[in-house]
């Protein structure tokens, strides 16, 4: 408060945290729906940051501050890496930071870590108010500097310079990953609300999949003032009574019914154990970001994967019919489903962010378990259907980051192929000898390979189907486990039958009824292969707890 007071005037603000009763749930629920309507009629909008590392008193200069906008407003300049001073450039090594910015990217980082970019509350905070005013420490930060580093990494650093930006290292690879992640979406959410265009409560919870709450039903109610499209059914009302399971499970079923896909329940099943005590239980269908923290380099993973999922397909043109699409008793998901195969074969587990030295070990054990020889990979692509050629797609997910500005991906080629044989054979060869310098020639060789390749794989095993199918699979997978098309979804889940059946009061015959392992991917039926008019006759509606 005293970094924003006037020298010698009086100063009205509102403060959400102080102007609503934090402990009267009726007045929450009330003030809660107001907030979208508070934040577009207020004149102006301040956001405090947080004080810098070093924490000046109040009228000191912070010099973490001056330095971190400092380097926010040369990477905002649209120039190409390599030409910015900050940068070290050299042909066939890790790009790396020149040393007079180095304190220059440690306060970038201090900035970015604080809480306030991850607190799902600020996101209606800056994309609202006519007028945004960031204060970080003793200085003020130009909103427009924030625009120009997004636009920086949406453009250079997504295309021409994308090689240089993978090889950075931690120092500089961590806060441009932070701004690409957390602050574009922030960012872009606003310059599409001055557009007025059309925003639905499914998009923007994908939208800022990383951000926080204390109260996890918050990850939903601190999005509702931005929404614009609510459908036919009606907004969803915030509702601080009701238990949190039933509150998040009540949101989440409304995001799916908005279009009866099941798009929106992809996601990981693995991080709920990691804080029990502070984690709500809740059902399977529900992914973890929807109610618990996830780590920052998984919440970045998982952020991507779901990005590469929606270039999938796997329930072709096929949707959820509304009329069998319900919630049933104690939060079970009533879901129409196709079976496809089984499991039959599980390989080891994949932890390339965590113990990336023994991950050769692991995709040589992949390899042996689909009874394909680590040697002899021929130097063009294997011929199309055969084993080996749904092997290294699998790998990839048959998809890698292009080189457009934005996020996408494409279909993988010849050239990935190479790519991934290249750095096969260096691994097969170097084997036990990898260490931290071997991995920075690792990412020298192929830094864009090798990122892409630990999105795909970390937390990931390989599993082969009774029917001879190949793919990848979460980490709690197992043999007999069931691979669905829940229609609707582009990519596969992988269910357990609970070896019980469901009575539901409106249907004849129990249904079967399962939890989620996860989704994952299956090679050959990514693309809508497995559903089709024959096998639609086998649909059924099961009950997912």
């Amino acid at each position: 408060m005293r970094r924003l007071r006037k020298p010698s005037t009086p100063r009205v603000l509102w403060i959400d945290a102080i102007c609503i009763n934090q402990r009267d749930n009726d007045e929450k629920s009330h003030q809660v729906g107001m907030m979208g309507d508070i934040y577009k009629g207020c004149t102006g909008c301040i956001i405090w940051l947080g004080e810098s590392a070093e924490e000046p008193g109040a009228g000191v200069q912070s010099v973490a501050a001056v330095r971190a906008i400092e380097l926010l407003g040369l990477l905002a300049s649209d120039r190409h890496l390599p030409d910015l001073p900050c940068f070290k450039a050299v042909k066939g090594k890790r790009t790396d930071i020149v040393k007079k910015y180095e304190d220059h990217f440690t306060a970038l980082r201090q900035l970015l870590d604080l809480p306030w970019w991850r607190r799902i509350w600020v996101i209606q905070e800056l994309v609202l108010p006519s007028k945004v005013t960031f204060l970080y420490a003793s200085e003020e930060l130009p909103y427009q500097a924030l625009v120009g580093a997004v636009g920086m990494l949406n453009t250079h650093a997504a295309t021409c310079c994308k090689s240089h930006r993978m090889s950075l290292r931690a120092l500089g690879f961590d806060p441009l990953v932070v701004i690409q992640e957390q602050v574009d979406p922030i960012v872009s959410t606003r310059e599409k609300w001055a557009k007025h265009e059309s925003t639905t409560l499914s998009q923007l919870r994908r939208q800022f999949y990383t951000f926080q709450a204390t109260e996890k039903r918050d990850l939903f109610y601190g999005l509702l003032g931005l929404v614009t499209d609510w459908g036919s059914a009606g907004p969803l009302v915030p509702n601080y009574s009701s238990p949190p399971r039933v509150a998040i499970t009540e949101a989440v079923f409304k995001c799916i019914s908005e279009q009866a896909g099941m798009e929106f329940l992809l996601g990981e099943r693995t991080f709920r154990t990691s804080a029990p005590k502070d984690t709500p239980e809740m059902p399977s269908w529900i992914p973890d970001a929807y109610f618990c923290s996830l780590p920052s380099k998984g919440a970045i993973i998982e952020q991507r994967r779901l990005i590469m999922s929606s270039s999938f397909s796997a329930s072709g043109p096929h949707s959820q019919d509304p009329s069998d699409l319900a919630l049933g008793q104690d939060e079970t998901l009533l879901a129409q489903s196709l079976m496809i195969d089984k499991v039959a074969k599980v390989g080891r587990v994949c932890e390339a962010v965590e113990k990336w030295v023994e991950t050769p070990g692991v995709f040589r054990q992949w390899i042996e378990m689909a009874g394909l020889g680590p040697k002899n990979w021929p130097k063009k692509p294997p011929k199309e259907g055969t084993l080996r050629d749904a092997f290294w797609r699998t790998i990839f997910n048959n998809c890698v980051e292009d080189d457009v500005p934005g996020l996408s991906y494409r279909t993988a080629s010849a050239k990935d192929y190479s790519e991934l044989r290249k750095l096969w054979h260096w691994l097969r060869m170097i084997g036990p000898l990898l260490s931290n310098t071997s991995h920075d020639v690792l990412q020298s060789m192929a830094s864009k390979t090798v990122y892409h390749i630990v999105v795909c794989l970390w937390q990931r095993r390989l599993i082969i189907t009774e029917g001879g199918m190949i793919g990848l699979a979460p980490r709690d997978a197992d043999v007999g486990d069931e691979i669905h098309v829940l229609l609707g979804s582009p990519s596969p889940f992988f269910l357990r039958p609970t070896g019980e059946l469901t009575n539901v009061e409106d249907k004849l015959d129990p249904l079967p009824s399962y939890t989620v392992i996860g989704n994952g991917y299956v090679h050959d039926i990514m693309f809508g292969k497995a559903v089709n008019d024959k096998t639609l006759r086998n649909v059924k509606t099961v009950a997912i707890y």
